[in-house]
């Protein structure tokens, strides 16, 4: 039997790395902004006279910044030293939150915000895959599972604790402030990754051009685990989870009250914190496959708690498990990407994800208020219970077909 301190060795050996530290702490600053900033600038719109359609611009904004940037993104740390491009980008993330205060303060016509916003999108694009390969650079390949599940631990962490306390607090003072907040964290974080080891990038002999990143659809699709975990992470991520945050908060309102959403809400995060363990503890990354029909099967039943479920018990379960399999899903899949990419093409694996996500969330944040609104949001919920399930049970039979016996990881 594997003792706990066994279980817990990739933590030890994750956190022994001086460099990991720090990128951890820069990025946890950053991540700590983001909080306090997403329940602030909502609010900043309203006081300013911004209806909701303009904070849905702005979002909308942030997403195709962040499709745009992810198609240099992968190139660049795979080529470029993805140290440098992610102090560039932090620096660039919060320069456009101080242009978002200054506007803010001016009084400027809301599309400038809008173009801010894109601008901080393409930040976002462009520093997933230079953090995803510079995590991998940085770590030992035994390690990277617990590095991943801190970053994701801390991530879920800030995202309850902060914009309950410091948030509600700058709220009420000025919003504003947290968005100004946000921006001086990410200047931070862009000192603290100055701090780490100079990375080189791989060599190449193509020249430099930006349909390499189609390579990474290449990639994906010539490996048979990462080809059922990207299916994977359209039914987890791409199609369940943002449908958990756009109806979950009417259905949960409609059946019981508005303040049941904000406990559920704080019950997914409680939830992701423990996920991001527990796929630590099992080396979850080394059984793909296994994990991501368990993640689609919790999920499945998650959603159907939510859509169904009578009892105020029920419904926080439901959204504790929603936050499980998420964290648990998100850190296991990074995990896999790093460990099964080679390394001259992770960037631009990681850029495909992020282009996937990242184009196709509006689309399903969209769609999913206007079915919810057709069919009633508690049916919708129940909906995507039965499509999870369907889609996990195909990616499950997937695997006998694409994948050798001898290599099929349900049992590790």
């Amino acid at each position: 039997m594997i003792s706990i301190a066994d279980r817990l060795s990739p933590y030890t050996e994750a956190l022994s790395v001086t460099s990991f530290r720090k990128l951890l702490i820069g990025q946890s600053l950053s991540m700590a902004g983001d909080a306090i900033c997403l329940a602030a600038l909502p609010i900043a719109l309203i006081r300013t006279g911004y209806g909701a359609e303009v904070f849905g611009f702005v979002m909308a904004a942030v997403g195709v910044g962040s499709v745009i940037g992810a198609l240099a993104g992968g190139l660049l740390a795979d080529r470029k030293s993805p140290k440098q491009v992610l102090i560039y980008t932090d620096t660039a993330r919060g320069c456009a939150q101080l242009a978002a205060v200054a506007l803010f303060f001016s009084g400027a016509p809301w599309w400038c915000l809008v173009f801010v916003y894109l601008i901080f999108g393409i930040g976002i694009g462009v520093s997933r895959p230079c953090a995803q390969v510079l995590l991998a650079k940085l770590l030992p390949k035994q390690a990277l599972v617990a590095g991943n599940g801190a970053m994701n631990f801390v991530d879920n962490l800030v995202a309850v604790l902060f914009p309950a306390t410091l948030g509600v607090f700058i709220i009420f003072w000025d919003p504003v402030w947290g968005i100004l907040i946000d921006g001086l964290t990410f200047f931070c974080a862009a000192i603290y990754t100055a701090m780490l080891p100079n990375v080189e990038p791989c060599e190449f002999e193509e020249e430099f051009s930006i349909r390499e990143t189609v390579n990474g659809i290449a990639i994906v699709t010539g490996n048979s685990k990462l080809l059922l975990g990207f299916a994977a992470t359209l039914v987890v991520n791409v199609l369940c989870f943002p449908i958990f945050l756009v109806v979950a908060p009417y259905a949960i309102s409609n059946r019981f009250n508005e303040e049941m959403w904000g406990v559920c809400l704080a019950a997914s995060g409680f939830g992701a914190c423990i996920g991001s363990i527990v796929t630590v503890l099992v080396s979850g990354h080394e059984r793909l496959i296994g994990l991501a029909v368990t993640c689609g099967l919790f999920l499945a039943g998650a959603m159907a708690l939510l859509g169904m479920g009578s009892s105020f018990w029920m419904a926080i379960l439901g959204a504790t498990l929603v936050g499980v399999v998420e964290a648990s899903w998100l850190t296991g899949w990074a995990t896999a990407m790093q460990t099964l990419s080679p390394e001259k093409d992770l960037g631009k694996v990681v850029a495909v994800d992020t282009l996937f996500t990242s184009g196709v969330h509006p689309f399903i944040f969209l769609g999913s208020g206007v079915v919810g609104g057709m069919v009633g949001y508690s049916q919708t919920l129940s909906l995507t219970a039965i499509l999870s399930a369907v889609g996990t049970l195909l990616i499950g039979l997937a695997s006998f077909t694409l994948i050798p016996r001898s290599a099929q990881d349900f049992a590790g």
